[in-house]
């Protein structure tokens, strides 16, 4: 493990993002232990900040806490990928409805999403697949924030960098992902937003979810996709009884 050093005074959270950077850079993988002595001396700083930043990971199920094994990096599931989807496709929801009764299509910040979904249009993002994730990932953003509802966006926030690191940790790539569908399918969320068609909004977003972990499901074995199916939270994810 080789972490820079933190300019001037380090704050916990400034520990979570540089040992979340290192996971994310494949220097930190599944299992790795971080030792609290030895990532202090590497950043330069004192053990407290480390051991609270350390617990905030753990609260993030980064990083795991066991006993006469201290801290180490999680070894997500597919069950971690589902209860991370099932949050955004919930929680997603709900922001969006709460956007479409302020009428946010008439708001600047609407604009600001519209020039963010533009960004996936573009060759050199799309012909990078981290580019494309991370492109994704805030617009989405972009329309939550429209709600206001800062206690979901935030927790939204959560799920949008756990992301991220489920991609590095279980190696999967994005390179087979339709980008004309998943363009197609924001098209259809904003017009929906544009004209408070709520169904229709919550239609797309759902479609968005489903077609989303279907991409994480290919990065398993087949041998696997049947117990993944099986699985209680991805009835959650595959319910339609919400559909008009």
């Amino acid at each position: 493990m080789s972490l820079e050093p933190l300019p001037g005074i380090s704050t916990a959270e400034m520990v979570v993002q540089r040992i979340r950077d290192a996971i994310l850079e494949g220097t930190l993988r599944p299992g790795d232990r971080l030792i609290e002595a030895d990532i202090a001396a590497e950043l330069g700083i004192s053990r407290g900040p480390v051991r609270e930043g350390i617990r905030l990971l753990a609260a993030e199920a980064l990083v795991v806490l066991r006993r006469n094994r201290g801290a180490v990096v999680a070894s997500p599931t597919f069950e971690d990928i589902l209860e991370v989807y099932v949050v955004r496709k919930g929680l997603g929801s709900l922001a969006l409805q709460h956007a479409i009764s302020l009428d946010v299509a008439t708001a600047p910040e609407f604009d600001d999403a519209l020039v963010l979904l533009d960004r996936l249009r573009d060759p050199e993002v799309q012909g990078d697949p981290l580019l494309m994730m991370d492109a994704d990932l805030a617009f989405q953003s972009a329309l939550f924030d429209l709600s206001g509802l800062e206690r979901i966006t935030a927790v939204l926030d959560q799920t949008a960098r756990d992301i991220p690191v489920f991609v590095r940790v279980l190696g999967i790539t994005y390179d087979s992902v339709d980008h004309a569908a998943l363009i197609e399918r924001h098209d259809h969320l904003v017009e929906a937003i544009r004209t408070h068609h709520r169904d229709a909004a919550l239609r797309a977003w759902d479609d968005h979810i489903r077609s989303t972990v279907g991409e994480f499901s290919r990065g398993y074995p087949d041998a696997q996709i049947e117990r993944i199916f099986d699985l209680p939270l991805m009835h959650h994810i595959l319910d339609y009884s919400s559909q008009p």
